[in-house]
């Protein structure tokens, strides 16, 4: 398999992964989701978005009974089946490719881990980790999020979780709506973190501004900062 080889750390246990490009990489966002989720002990998990597979090996490593990892993408279904192998767990992880919970009809789970965060199309398109082959959210970044919310009660046993991000770079407030309109007060706020546009971002300023303006994204600035905002939130069934 090509690729490289990197060190993930993911709620304290670092992970041996194998990356390549134009595969969606763990990142901030995924190392916030491992810290703060609650896997339960001989449970079964959904991991959503799975990438090369962090999420899903972390909760087996976590005492996960059986742990279902999907993604869009079936290069990175491979590399997530891989990595399963390489972390010894390729017998608590299986790994189907499609959209959402389209591989898993019918079935319910203890937790499901949504890493399918969106951006808006044009935030997404220059940002320097968002493969261009990975769908965005649609122009406010609010699609995948709000089709995952809309059907993931339906997949959840009862007093199961749900785990999802939700950031500025995309129409934050029409995602929570929706979500609280789902969940009504089964819906809480976990933790969040402001970060600092990247280079890329700061050379299309304007750009940003005009996305801003038309209540595509959100951010705030700082003098000569310019920050957005990753919130993660726990839902209950």
């Amino acid at each position: 398999m090509s690729g490289r080889t990197i060190t993930f750390e993911a709620g304290g246990l670092d992970l041996k992964l194998r990356v390549a490009d134009g595969i969606f990489e763990p990142n901030l966002t995924t190392r916030m989701l491992a810290d703060i989720i609650q896997v339960p002990r001989g449970g079964r998990v959904l991991d959503l978005g799975c990438g090369v597979g962090p999420l899903a090996i972390y909760a087996a490593k976590c005492g996960a009974a059986e742990v279902v990892a999907i993604d869009i993408m079936p290069e990175a279904c491979d590399y997530a089946r891989a990595n399963a192998e390489l972390n010894g767990v390729a017998d608590r992880v299986r790994v189907m490719q499609g959209s959402l919970f389209e591989p898993v009809a019918g079935q319910r789970f203890d937790l499901i881990i949504d890493d399918v965060s969106g951006m808006a199309e044009s935030v997404s398109r220059i940002s320097p980790w968002y493969p261009e082959t990975i769908p965005s959210g649609g122009p406010d970044g609010t699609q995948l999020t709000i089709d995952m919310l809309s059907r993931a009660r339906d997949y959840l046993k009862e007093k199961g979780q749900l785990y999802f991000p939700v950031l500025s770079l995309a129409d934050s407030q029409k995602i929570l709506q929706t979500a609280r309109a789902i969940f009504q007060n089964q819906i809480e706020f976990v933790t969040d973190k402001w970060i600092p546009f990247c280079e890329e971002f700061k050379a299309r300023l304007p750009d940003m501004e005009s996305l801003r303006e038309e209540g595509l994204i959100d951010y705030v600035s700082k003098r000569s900062r310019h920050l957005w905002h990753l919130e993660i939130f726990r839902a209950y069934a």
